[in-house]
């Protein structure tokens, strides 16, 4: 009885705050969307075709993302610091360890957010090569880009790429307030940068990740796919050279070529894994044959 209690306290724990915040956008997008042009002529998000997808893909995988993430920081400490027992663990976030640790809470809040920037452009670019299309592919499935898409990622890809992430950032140092602090900040953008609102930011399009902006990422790559990395700050696109945004255009065309890629979320989540697995992304080109989820 003990084990029950303790696992359904843990699905409610981590649960309640998706379903919080899923309503917060949900009013938030809803007004959005009657009140500022759109970027692309479709139904409004609430009559998405594959909405109930995106609702899974928020709602199902994070129970599992909050399990990976205590394993990898726990392997983590023991691997770079030998700390291995209870004490010690809180100890660690508790007097602060490694390079980031003595700041101060101001630094850290701009350093977790660079930091994190750059390693999850790194592993994003790296989820867009051949071996690891196939779990990506996952997010760049849907045809009607909203802000629900922003959720939807396989767990491969969101152990190795946003979960990691968090993971490096609190091994240098990074205490778990300032995690805690930038969460409303960071459900928000990325939201905001998936939903279909005409906002390239004007003069501030070099400093902030904008919609328009990357929606380019979710189009072809002749288009644009094979640009815009960066989930915060286009910076590291300007630096590695894969910024794209021109100013005449509008992106338009998501979603992966190939016809027979489920659209439901117990088949997205399963397809990745199927003997044959191969597809052509829209974000290849549709002349290259890629390893991916079809």
């Amino acid at each position: 009885m003990p084990l029950l209690q303790t696992i359904l306290m843990l699905l409610a724990d981590t649960t309640l705050p998706v379903l919080r915040n899923l309503a917060v956008l949900a009013v938030m997008f809803t007004a959005l969307s009657t009140l500022v042009a759109v970027c692309n002529k479709t139904p409004p998000w609430w009559r998405k075709p594959d909405l109930s997808t995106d609702l899974c893909w928020a709602i199902v995988p994070p129970l599992l993302h909050r399990v990976a993430h205590v394993s990898m920081l726990v392997f983590g400490i023991a691997a770079l610091y030998g700390i291995t027992d209870p004490g010690g663990l809180d100890r660690f976030f508790a007097e602060g360890r490694g390079p980031l640790a003595h700041f101060g809470f101001w630094p850290q809040v701009a350093l977790y957010l660079l930091g994190n920037d750059l390693v999850m452009y790194a592993t994003h670019r790296l989820f867009h090569s051949a071996r690891l299309w196939r779990f990506h592919a996952v997010h760049h499935s849907s045809e009607q880009l909203e802000w629900t898409s922003a959720a939807r990622f396989h767990p491969v890809d969101q152990i190795l790429h946003g979960v990691l992430a968090d993971v490096v950032m609190l091994l240098l140092g990074i205490p778990p307030e300032v995690l805690v602090w930038l969460m409303p900040f960071n459900v928000g953008t990325s939201a905001l940068v998936h939903a279909n609102l005409d906002w390239d930011f004007g003069p501030f399009r070099y400093v902030l990740v904008s919609p328009v902006y990357h929606r380019w990422h979710h189009t072809s790559a002749e288009r644009g796919g094979s640009s815009n990395f960066a989930g915060t700050f286009p910076l590291f696109d300007l630096l590695f050279g894969t910024f794209y945004l021109p100013g005449d255009q509008r992106p338009d065309c998501y979603g992966v070529d190939d016809l027979h890629f489920p659209r439901g979320f117990i088949g997205q989540l399963r397809h990745p894994f199927a003997p044959a697995c191969r597809t052509r992304a829209i974000q290849h080109g549709p002349a290259e044959d890629t390893p991916g989820v079809g």
